[in-house]
């Protein structure tokens, strides 16, 4: 067995043989270019193959309490030892004896007296082709890794190219709508200028500042998302008060929320301290509530709690709106099979914003689910392990 200490370490041979003269004579052949451990009976030798592991072992097969072949049948029933090449010391001729001898899984034989130089060619031979075995064993599982990490690989890419055509997909059909009517309206608006009323001017001005504003919260999701991609978006965890950012976030989605008179509640009940990137939470947190409020309808309600436990921070968006089936809640964080419907007033989105909170959520070592029932609400569910 090599010693990686030893720059030219030697083959280990186990010799078992109940003879000291062959021992001896052994040794005077094979111990300037092998390292000899020697077992003058079967069980000496079973016990200090539990120890070491050699590199070929030469077994007699005429010994007291266990002959050669009850050794060799235990040595070869054991996987640590199975591989070792086996080859018999006998002073038997008797081909029954040899073919005993294979049977049992010897890889040669060597007669007694010893010829020094066929012990020499036969224990070089089979220790070259032991080597020459085990070199193949790696070669091949080298050959295993490579594929599988070639199949990783492919898979992949087979899922990046069906994102990157997801993405196209939604920037080629979902900013060409919004666009298309800010263009209208606009039009609209210098056509007609001079003879609509103040009243009227203000609400073509009001829609298109609406179409404008989705359509900017659009473009910032694919942006976000395609940074994400690349791997340029920043992680920077730092302490920070959870209940602050909540606040902060519900009072920036009031105006949308009072559109629907949806009530946002903050049910944040104790202050909570989360280490997390900031950024990150305050986009996952605007994203799902502004979700849930273009998914509920007038006069709704969007609430929004955490708590502590498990050496986690599990945060939770509960609405009261139209409610998704379980065939829909499959589909909401994979790009390839991910898409968009209208809100209770038509709002327009593309789905973006969720993907985009289960990257930042999973970034964080998180996750990110949803329990739905159709017409009885949502509820979206981070969770951040504690620092």
């Amino acid at each position: 067995m090599n010693n990686p200490a030893n720059l030219n370490p030697k083959d280990v041979i186990l010799v078992v043989d109940d003879q000291p003269i062959n021992l001896k004579v052994i040794a005077s052949v094979l111990s300037k270019e092998y390292s000899l451990n020697i077992a003058n009976n079967g069980v000496n030798a079973l016990k200090m193959l539990e120890k070491e592991t050699p590199d070929l072992i030469l077994l007699d097969i005429m010994m007291p309490e266990m002959d050669g072949f009850d050794v060799c049948k235990r040595i070869k029933e054991n996987e640590k030892t199975k591989d070792i090449p086996i080859i018999f010391l006998t002073a038997k001729t008797d081909i029954e004896d040899i073919v005993k001898g294979f049977d049992y899984g010897a890889a040669d034989y060597i007669t007694k007296p010893f010829n020094p130089t066929e012990m020499k060619v036969r224990v070089t031979n089979h220790l070259n082709l032991y080597h020459a075995k085990n070199d193949l064993k790696q070669m091949y599982q080298r050959l295993l890794s490579s594929q599988e990490a070639l199949k990783r690989a492919n898979q992949q890419l087979e899922q990046s190219n069906k994102e990157k055509d997801k993405f196209f997909s939604i920037i080629a059909h979902d900013l060409k709508s919004p666009f298309n009517g800010i263009l209208g309206l606009s039009e609209m608006l210098r056509d007609d200028a001079r003879i609509l009323d103040t009243v009227e001017i203000a609400k073509l001005a009001g829609l298109i500042h609406s179409s404008t504003k989705q359509t900017f919260e659009l473009l910032k999701n694919l942006l976000e998302w395609a940074r994400m991609q690349q791997g340029r978006i920043p992680f920077d965890p730092k302490s920070f008060l959870l209940n602050n950012l909540v606040s902060s976030e519900i009072k920036g989605l009031m105006y949308v929320a009072n559109q629907k008179n949806i009530g946002l509640i903050d049910g944040l009940n104790e202050n909570i301290m989360l280490t997390a990137d900031e950024n990150m939470i305050r986009t996952v947190l605007r994203n799902l509530i502004a979700n849930a409020i273009k998914f509920t309808p007038k006069n709704g309600k969007i609430k929004i709690t955490a708590e502590v436990g498990n050496n986690q921070v599990e945060v939770s968006v509960s609405d009261t709106g139209i409610g998704m089936s379980a065939e829909t809640v499959e589909k909401l964080f994979k790009i390839e099979t991910s898409f968009t419907k209208p809100g209770t007033e038509n709002e327009t989105g593309t789905g973006l914003g969720l993907l985009l909170c289960k990257e930042f959520i999973e970034k964080h070592n998180g996750g990110i689910r949803v329990t739905s029932k159709v017409g009885k609400g949502s509820d979206f569910i981070f969770t951040i392990p504690v620092s």
